[in-house]
This record gives C-alpha cells, structure tokens and sequence, in this order.
C-alpha cells in the first residue's frame, strides 16, 4: 500500500466511525485497515468519541442556510476542477459530500474538535472521581478475553467499557453494549476491536440506578434487544 493510499484512506476514519460510508466504500476501508497498523490504532483512539458524541452536546435544529453553504463551496470546488481530466481517487472522495455535504477530511476534524471541546478529557474515562469495575466474560464462547468498565462519577455521565482479547466477528456482525436496568435492557452503541482484540465503547446512558453493563453480539447497525445471552457482563 503506497503513502498516498494511506493517506486516501487515513481521511475516512472520521467518516467510518460515524456509519457516513457506503456499504463499498466500507469493506475497501476495512480491507484497507486490516493490514494497516496507523488506521487501525485510530480508528480505535476516537471510537469512544464517535460513540458518546451524538449525546455530549445538546441537540440543535441546524441554521436554515447552513446546508446552502456548505454546497455553495463543494460546487465550488468541482467548478474549479471541473476542467481537470479524471481526477484521482483521493479527489473524487473529497468532492463526494458526506453527512449533507461534508467532506470525509471535515468530519474527522469535527469528531476531534467535538471529543476535545464537547466531551471532555474526563469523560472519555480519566481517572479523577472515576471508580473501575472488572467484566466477567463467559470463558466457554471468549476464552481470551477481559474487560474492564471505567464510571464517570456516581454513573450519571455514563462510562466507557474497555475489551482486550475479543475475538473479530464476522462482516455483518458487530458487538453491541446494553444496559440492564429493572430487568431490562437498554440498547447501547455497538463496536468492533481490532486485529489484538482490543476496543472501546462509550455507554451513553445513565449508570446511578443500573444494575449491569452487558455485551452481545448482534447484526451490524444493532439490535432493540439481545439476540444472545451475554458474553460479557460488569455488575454495578
């Protein structure tokens, strides 16, 4: 793989985590990021933030013109190549608009901004006024693997769940968190590890009241309830 594959590639992270590519542009990334150490490792650095971003910050209606803007400069942009012979793969990505416009490049710089402005150091599962709780793992269908659960505080801002030694599903599968409260569960973000095993998932909900953090593995995009008995589980 040359540098400026990786470099084609290294702009999709934002864009992967967020679910903004489409179904081929997704396996070429994954292919691409199996044997790429740098993608991989990233992919997992900003996966909590991916993961708690859309709860971090309050929910606003966007500006009416904001969409017109931000079009106004993409057709900008392909006016100004316009001219130029078939433009490379790294090009065509970065005129293709992505979440209503956006380029791949700007939804990585936004992720970055939102988990360093919106959400917090301490929320990504610092130490001060946290408690770390160890998972249990049924060792019959995960015999590698661990986990730990790091709670923000008394668990009303959530908490981020660490694996290592997870085994990787197959495409269509995805490992989904939940959270057991009053004997039933509600439905978490989903994640995937990496080539060691190892991955993170921010659990967005309210922990106070919670009687356990689960994990299944459920079909890609998640599931309303588990498909499986838990293959991971931390009591609180």
């Amino acid at each position: 793989m040359s540098a400026r594959d990786h470099e084609s590639y290294s702009q999709e992270v934002g864009a992967y985590l967020l679910g903004a590519l489409t179904d081929l542009e997704r396996q070429a990334f994954e292919r691409h990021m199996a044997g790429c150490a740098q993608c991989r490792d990233e992919v997992e650095r900003l996966r909590p933030a991916a993961d708690a971003l859309p709860r971090s910050v309050e929910q606003l209606a966007p500006p009416p013109g904001l969409k017109a803007s931000i079009m106004d400069v993409v057709e900008q942009e392909a006016r100004e190549t316009g001219s130029a012979p078939a433009p490379s793969r790294k090009r065509r990505r970065s005129l293709m608009p992505r979440l209503g416009g956006l380029r791949p490049a700007w939804v990585a710089a936004a992720l970055v901004f939102g988990l360093a402005v919106g959400f917090g150091v301490a929320q990504l599962g610092g130490d001060e006024g946290g408690r770390t709780i160890v998972a249990t793992v049924d060792d019959s269908r995960l015999p590698q693997a661990s986990g730990s659960l790091t709670v923000e505080g008394g668990g009303e801002d959530g908490a981020i769940l660490r694996v290592n030694g997870m085994p990787a599903l197959e495409d269509e599968q995805v490992y989904q968190a939940w959270v057991l409260r009053d004997g039933g569960t509600i439905p978490q973000p989903t994640f995937e590890v990496g080539s060691d095993g190892g991955g993170a998932v921010a659990v967005t909900e309210d922990l106070s009241d919670a009687e356990a953090v689960l994990v299944t593995r459920e079909p890609r995009g998640g599931a309303r309830a588990p498909s499986e008995q838990p293959v991971l589980s931390v009591p609180l």
